[in-house]
């Protein structure tokens, strides 16, 4: 029963993709394109969510993809990275109102969910509460993503060498990406955070780089080859750890490229999905929480989890929304 399910919500997903589908004709790199980068999102999220389903809730596919979603991690990154470097490029004043809107938006929802984290699942002690609030007992994937963002801010504000900003704030990645993983840091995203990289190099190099079929099709059999290479040895320290997982991941996301310049994924239910993307991250493993002692089959329990997921993350969106509406709105007046 649970395989002819699992089949199902397969051919679901299929055709939802299908039919958002269509041919690229506007010319535009589809992997930085505002609305194609929504749909990467959507993806990604659903990718991430599926990583954490726990081991006895797991299934095979759910496990094979997962096995991949750090490459969904290392597109947050990139996409991340690339946002900043447009921003700071081509909006005035933009480093003047960064911490307003940059890290605003990115800790405001983080500590929101963070809130209904520590209510379902509290200390004894208030100090323990208040530093679950503000993230500082979880180091998570927003903690790291926000030490770049600073790093980036500290660079482009006081570094007036515009040659060697990117260098110095490539080469801080790459240190930390290689020692981290060399000394197996707990901070963690060593592998994933290299995708900071590619997003500055997405920025500069992007609209030079020419597309054609065969480079599609070699990135493919590059990644597939890369894959396997990955499943076989992805326990072995560093070659597995790291050389592998990068460079299939730039595998993987040179193929996406070459993907998105042929086609466009545009559809109301990726781009809803899409733009709550990051409210899923935050309150995706809540909600595994709440039914964690669900017993039901494998598929239905994922199903669960992403329809508590999206729901939870809805509410998160229209709360953060209003209260950085709120903020800037009292910026504004003064």
């Amino acid at each position: 029963m649970e395989l002819a399910y699992t089949i199902c919500v397969l051919v679901i997903i299929a055709i939802i993709f299908w039919k958002s589908t269509s041919i690229r004709k506007d010319g535009t790199i589809g992997i930085i394109d505002k609305k194609q980068q929504t749909a990467i999102r959507a993806i990604c999220c659903i990718i991430v969510v599926l990583v954490h389903i726990p081991e006895n809730h797991g299934n095979f596919i759910q496990d094979l993809i997962g096995s991949f979603g750090y490459i969904a991690v290392t597109l947050f990154f990139m996409m991340s990275s690339y946002g900043l470097k447009y921003s700071v490029e081509n909006k005035e004043n933009y480093l003047k109102n960064f911490w307003k809107n940059r890290i605003l938006i990115l800790l405001i929802p983080f500590w929101i969910a963070n809130f209904i984290s520590m209510v379902i699942r509290p200390s004894e002690s208030i100090l323990h509460n208040v530093m679950t609030v503000l993230g500082i007992n979880n180091i998570s994937f927003v903690t790291v993503l926000l030490g770049y963002y600073i790093v980036f801010w500290l660079i482009y504000k006081f570094i007036k060498n515009k040659k060697i900003k990117d260098y110095i704030l490539c080469a801080i990645v790459l240190t930390y990406s290689l020692v981290g993983k060399i000394f197996n840091f707990q901070i963690g995203w060593q592998v994933e955070s290299i995708g900071f990289i590619y997003g500055i190099l997405a920025y500069n190099i992007l609209a030079k780089v020419k597309d054609n079929n065969a480079k599609f099709i070699i990135s493919i059999v590059t990644s597939l080859i890369l894959g396997i290479l990955y499943l076989k040895y992805k326990e072995i320290y560093m070659i597995g750890t790291w050389l592998l997982r990068v460079v299939l991941g730039l595998s993987v996301i040179s193929t996406v490229y070459f993907l998105l310049n042929k086609i466009e994924i545009e559809g109301k239910i990726i781009k809803y999905i899409g733009n709550i993307s990051y409210e899923i991250f935050l309150v995706h493993t809540i909600a595994m929480s709440l039914i964690a002692k669900v017993n039901i089959p494998s598929s239905f329990w994922i199903t669960l989890t992403f329809i508590i997921t999206i729901v939870l993350a809805t509410i998160l969106k229209f709360i953060d929304t209003k209260i950085i509406k709120l903020i800037r709105k009292e910026e504004v007046s003064r």
